[in-house]
């Protein structure tokens, strides 16, 4: 990896910014991570979210996050994780991805799922209901960040790729967008 003299350090091959590049791969992971567990939110309050279009709204969040958050707390692990061993510096990226996706999931994803459950007229989520929806979060976050910590090196050199995915997401959270705005428009 080089370093410009503005200290943005990118792939050599690619020369794709390495930080760009991890907002990427957590934004996959997470992408794919929602999808697979749209069904507990879903059952959160049966009847309310079909279960795909409650998935895309769910990589709108995961997306944001990723592209917004993500970079910030990307270079918050960087920083913490730089003097430590080369081993141990994901497991840093881990802590700060569980920690982080957990309190994200609690504050903007159920956030929205009770806004959207107060406007049928159900109750919102109950803090018992809470907790496997903070969990995933977490485990979701530690995935992403793991991931983007040790994929990275090797991803990074095929710019293509990593171009790909970017478009994906954006496309994805697009989706998940338009769903959101739908099911906003439905419910007045």
């Amino acid at each position: 990896m080089r370093t410009s003299a503005m200290r943005i350090s990118k792939d050599e091959t690619s020369g794709l910014p390495t930080m760009l590049v991890q907002a990427i791969l957590v934004a996959v992971v997470l992408m794919i991570g929602e999808l697979i567990s749209a069904p507990i939110y879903v059952s959160l309050q049966p009847g309310v979210f079909p279960l795909l279009p409650w998935a895309a709204v769910a990589w709108l969040l995961a997306i944001g996050f990723a592209y917004v958050v993500g970079f910030a707390l990307l270079w918050c692990a960087e920083s913490f994780a730089y003097r430590l061993k080369a081993k141990a510096q994901p497991l840093i990226y881990a802590v700060i991805g569980a920690v982080s996706f957990a309190v994200w999931t609690a504050w903007v994803v159920l956030g929205i799922m009770n806004m959207i459950f107060v406007r049928v007229g159900m109750a919102p989520v109950s803090s018992q209901a809470m907790i496997p929806a903070v969990v995933n979060g977490a485990v979701l976050g530690l995935c992403a960040f793991f991931v983007a910590a040790t994929v990275t090196p090797r991803i990074a050199k095929h710019r293509a790729a990593v171009i790909i995915m970017g478009i994906v997401t954006i496309l994805a959270a697009a989706l998940g967008g338009y769903v959101l705005s739908q099911m906003m428009q439905v419910l007045g």
